[in-house]
């Protein structure tokens, strides 16, 4: 099953509106493919992400997932509030 993932809210402009697939995932950045079969490079700091699963919309904010893989399935995650770009 893939999810598409769309980028809602980043401090530079023309990365907004950007919609894909992830394909991998780095520590400060995702790369996704877009439809048109172009690798985009987008950072996580400053960014919101949007993933729609069976009709249900989440926002993601990047700047909350700045960690490796690995360190953030062995941290819990603390609530705090919304952040700004």
């Amino acid at each position: 099953m893939f999810v598409s993932v769309t980028v809602v809210r980043s401090k530079c402009p023309s990365y907004v509106g950007t919609t894909g697939i992830i394909v991998q995932e780095f520590k400060h950045v995702f790369k996704i493919i877009t439809r048109e079969d172009k690798l985009k490079v987008i950072p996580k700091r400053n960014s919101v992400f949007s993933v729609e699963i069976n009709g249900f919309v989440s926002h993601i904010y990047g700047s909350k997932f700045e960690q490796r893989a690995s360190e953030r399935s062995a941290k819990k995650f603390k609530v705090r509030g919304t952040i700004d770009l």
